[in-house]
């Protein structure tokens, strides 16, 4: 309110500027968004091994980090800062809350256009969500799924690995 010349908002309670401070996630919150990234990793190797990289770059930067690495992150922050900041969309204000590691390890997820090179990109983005969920779990008395992140890690490997002219998967 900048003028109130009418004494309109006298009776009003004063702002308390927490209206965009995530909440604590439930377990089955954070259970699903871990859920969910593992499956993304799956269309991402898919592509990948078909060299479709267009659309395996739009689930491993919208999906994987966007959607799921990101409120990780932003929770692991909040934990951090006892629930009191208010992250930015898409990320933003990331690099001034995050430690100083996680941020390094954000910014080695992001390549350009070499095959290769994105297979790595969406191995040190695991291994950072891997690490992130792990320390927001261990804080929030959640357990982290290791038998989901392990199966998952074998098939993306044997997806990796797989001839590019094969015809089956086996």
């Amino acid at each position: 309110m900048l003028l109130d010349k009418d004494h309109l908002t006298e009776g009003l309670k004063p702002a308390i500027y927490k209206a965009y401070i995530p909440r604590p996630p439930s377990e089955a919150e954070y259970q699903t968004v871990i859920e969910v990234f593992f499956l993304e990793t799956t269309y991402v190797a898919k592509l990948l091994w078909r060299d479709d990289l267009m659309a395996a770059k739009h689930i491993l930067d919208e999906f994987m980090k966007q959607e799921h690495l990101r409120p990780m992150l932003e929770w692991h922050l909040e934990i951090e800062h006892e629930w009191s900041l208010k992250p930015g969309p898409y990320g933003r204000g990331l690099k001034k809350w995050l430690r100083y590691d996680l941020w390094t390890e954000l910014e080695s997820t992001y390549t350009g256009a070499e095959l290769e090179a994105n297979w790595e990109a969406m191995f040190r983005t695991m291994a950072l969500f891997r690490k992130v969920a792990g320390e927001v779990g261990e804080r929030l008395g959640f357990s982290y799924p290791e038998e989901l992140d392990r199966r998952t890690m074998a098939y993306l490997l044997k997806v990796k690995n797989l001839d590019p002219g094969a015809e089956r998967f086996c």
